[in-house]
């Protein structure tokens, strides 16, 4: 047997890591985006972020907009509620259901009463105990039963008597409370919503990456417990993108100022020109690198999904108007329209909403393949569906049409589709079968 070598002179693209990590950027939502950018900004000191109201300095601001950015999550994980209740009777069977009142006599059953009328707005408890004992005639020690009573309820840290205490007892409940994260609620909120996370740093001899990881575990927890004590649970869809119409004009924006801003840190930045340690050098260049294309990418991601939907909105002009139905559109069509590859328009759309004046749409939805209808007219599968129900509400009912005389009939009218996506299309109307329909008129 003849062995001999060839040389194959061939072409193949193998894309980077960047360039798949570049992709799976665009194919996130909001949610997932921001979620991606705090986690980079826990592991890399050269990113810094500045709040949505470019400033923090107050603490329940800081909390406030943290629960507002999350608040997704929030109701996925089950640690906060949809809204305030304003029916006091309802916060206080909320919280009585949870207690086993034939444990305990009249008189602590009527203190537990009481010191649920007592709760703030928040949910703190800030009355002296001393005039609670004088107000209900109890005895001191029977009032600060109920109240560990109470303190122990469902959501975790109501009853606290400030918001440190609040939130230490949310830690203490999910096993995540130390030693450090006690002293940075108790000593350094402030410095938390102000964002200074080197004063911190120093104060408690941590790495600045590990002071980042427990400000993230304070910003999760929820600063206000009665913060929607209600009976039901909403669901929401964070919209992704806006496309407002004012003055005749549309307005397309990305919904992302919620989340703030990402940039270099120039306190690294200028560290790094009076840096002589080599390693730590290279350990900051890598770490720029990343912030630098992470900026980029998500810059490039921005625009790319507003040329997106400006393509849709072109396009879709008279359903968006409210003047027409959904014009076949699929990805392909945009993909021309913009000059991009149509994977590229797949990971833009993926898992996200608009908010335009018809609702909020899932931008999926948007794209509807076509249907012939004689010469280069193409109509939509709603449009068809439409001529299909026209044809059997005006059918004999003694002889009501077959789908495939409906597959006839449409042909006549120009319109090419087979006996049996005639019978998908009915079924998705609701519409019975040729049988059913005779016999039940």
């Amino acid at each position: 047997m003849e062995i001999s070598y060839n040389t194959i002179l061939e072409q193949s693209q193998i894309m980077s890591q960047n360039q798949i990590q570049s992709l799976q950027i665009l194919a996130m939502d909001n949610a997932e985006l921001n979620e991606y950018l705090m986690n980079e900004y826990l592991e890399n000191p050269l990113l810094e972020h500045e709040g949505a109201d470019g400033r923090e300095d107050q603490k329940t601001n800081l909390l406030d907009s943290v629960r507002n950015e999350t608040y997704k999550s929030w109701n996925q994980e089950s640690k906060g509620y949809d809204m305030v209740s304003e029916n006091p009777l309802e916060l206080k069977y909320f919280l009585l259901d949870q207690v086993n009142q034939l444990k305990y006599n009249v008189l602590e059953n009527k203190v537990m009463e009481f010191l649920i009328e007592c709760l703030d707005g928040s949910g703190f408890f800030t009355t002296p105990l001393e005039e609670v004992a004088r107000m209900t005639r109890a005895p001191l020690e029977t009032v600060e039963k109920c109240l560990e009573v109470l303190s122990g309820l469902k959501p975790d840290g109501i009853f606290a008597p400030d918001l440190a205490h609040c939130l230490i007892r949310q830690l203490e409940v999910e096993g995540e409370d130390d030693n450090y994260i006690r002293d940075i609620i108790l000593n350094h909120l402030q410095d938390v919503a102000e964002g200074k996370i080197s004063t911190i740093s120093r104060s408690l001899n941590l790495s600045t990456a590990q002071v980042r990881k427990y400000i993230a575990m304070i910003k999760r927890l929820n600063p206000r417990p009665l913060t929607g004590i209600v009976s039901g649970r909403t669901e929401y869809v964070m919209p992704d993108v806006i496309f407002s119409y004012k003055d005749q004009q549309w307005t397309i924006e990305l919904n992302d100022k919620w989340m703030g801003d990402y940039k270099l840190s120039t306190y690294y930045m200028n560290l790094m020109k009076t840096a002589t340690d080599k390693e730590l050098l290279e350990y900051f260049r890598k770490k720029m690198e990343s912030t630098r294309f992470i900026i980029r990418s998500v810059e490039q991601r921005r625009m790319t999904i507003l040329r997106i939907c400006e393509a849709i909105l072109n396009w879709q002009m008279d359903y968006f108007m409210g003047k027409g139905p959904l014009k076949p559109m699929t990805m392909a069509d945009i993909a021309e329209e913009i000059d991009m590859h149509v994977s590229t328009i797949s990971r833009g759309i993926k898992g996200k909403y608009l908010q335009c004046p018809r609702g909020t749409i899932r931008m999926k939805s948007l794209f509807l393949s076509s249907v012939n209808a004689g010469g280069d007219l193409q109509e939509t599968p709603d449009v068809v569906k439409e001529k299909i129900r026209e044809l059997i509400d005006g059918e004999n009912p003694e002889k009501p049409y077959s789908d495939q005389e409906i597959s006839e009939l449409l042909e006549k009218q120009e319109i090419s589709i087979s006996r049996r996506t005639v019978a998908k299309y009915r079924k998705e109307l609701g519409i019975s079968t040729t049988y059913e329909r005779k016999y039940s008129k």
